[in-house]
C-alpha cells in the first residue's frame, strides 16, 4: 500500500487521530522552531502533504500567498471544505507537481519525506521548486526511536534490514506502508542538494510545551524529528 492510499482510508478520522495532547503540543513546538527561523518572512508557501490542511492556517495568518498538494482526494476535500478559495490546491504527488514560478517556502509536515519513495528525486525537485535563500521545512520519522521499537518488537533480521536501509513498515489495522526513518547524519547529508541544514530538533518529547521546547535537543530520544534548510 502506498502511504497516501492508507491516508485516503483514513481521511474522515484524520482530524480526530491527531487532537491528544502530544500531538498539540508537537505542533506548535514546531511553529515555533519556523517562527524562529523565517521572522516576518512572507511569500509564496506550498504545503506539501497538506492531508486535511493543518498547517495552512499557520501560513494565512502570516500573510502569505498558500498552495497546497495531496494525493489523497478524500483528505484533499476536507482541506476545501475547510479553506474553500483562501489557498490552490492540487490533488498530486510532489513528484508530479509542476509550477511555474518558485517558492518562499515549501512546508512538508508529517513525515511526508519519510513515505515518498525516491528521495533523490524528491530531493532535486524541491531544489527547482524553492527560490534561492527559501526554506523546507520538514519533520521525518527518526531512526533511533524506529530502531528501538524493532529491537524491543522485531527480530533480528528485521534490525538488520532496518540497519542497512532505515525503511521499515508502519500504519495500523486499516494497512501498512513503507517508512524511511532519518538519522542525523541522513539529514546532514541533504546538504549535497545544494541547502544548508540551519535546525535540527526533536519532536514528540514531552506533553508540556516548556519542556518540549527545552529538550528539543534531545534528537536521538524523539519519536519525530524536525528540521530546516535554506537553499544556497
Amino acid at each position: 500500500m502506498k502511504s497516501y492510499e492508507y491516508y485516503e482510508k483514513i481521511a474522515h478520522l484524520y482530524d480526530q487521530m491527531y487532537e491528544d495532547e502530544e500531538w498539540t503540543i508537537l505542533r506548535q513546538a514546531v511553529q515555533i522552531y519556523i517562527e524562529n527561523v523565517i521572522g516576518s518572512l512572507s511569500g509564496k508557501v506550498l504545503d506539501v502533504g497538506t492531508g486535511t490542511g493543518y498547517w495552512l492556517n499557520f501560513f494565512l495568518k502570516k500573510n502569505f500567498q498558500v498552495y497546497a498538494i495531496e494525493p489523497s482526494k478524500k483528505m484533499l476535500e476536507i482541506a476545501k471544505r475547510k479553506y474553500k478559495d483562501k489557498v490552490k490546491f492540487f490533488n498530486t504527488k510532489i513528484e508530479e507537481f509542476e509550477f511555474e514560478d518558485r517558492f518562499d517556502i515549501l512546508n512538508l509536515q508529517g513525515d511526508v519525506l519519510s513515505y515518498i519513495e525516491d528521495l533523490d528525486f524528491v530531493m532535486k525537485k524541491m531544489k527547482n521548486l524553492v527560490k534561492n535563500k527559501g526554506y523546507i521545512f520538514a519533520t521525518v520519522d527518526s531512526f533511533y526511536f524506529m530502531r528501538r521499537q524493532i529491537i524491543k518488537y522485531g527480530n533480528l533480521k528485521e534490525l538488520r534490514d532496518f540497519d542497512r536501509t532505515h525503511i521499515t513498515t508502519v500504519g495500523s489495522q486499516y494497512g501498512t506502508f513503507k517508512s524511511r526513518c532519518f538519522t542525523v547524519e541522513d539529514i546532514l547529508n541533504l546538504k549535497r542538494y545544494g541547502f544548508e541544514v540551519i535546525d535540527i530538533r526533536g519532536c514528540g518529547l514531552s506533553k508540556v510545551l516548556s519542556e518540549e521546547l527545552k529538550n528539543s535537543y534531545l534528537v536521538k530520544e524523539a519519536e519525530h524529528i524536525f528540521f530546516a534548510l535554506r537553499k544556497l
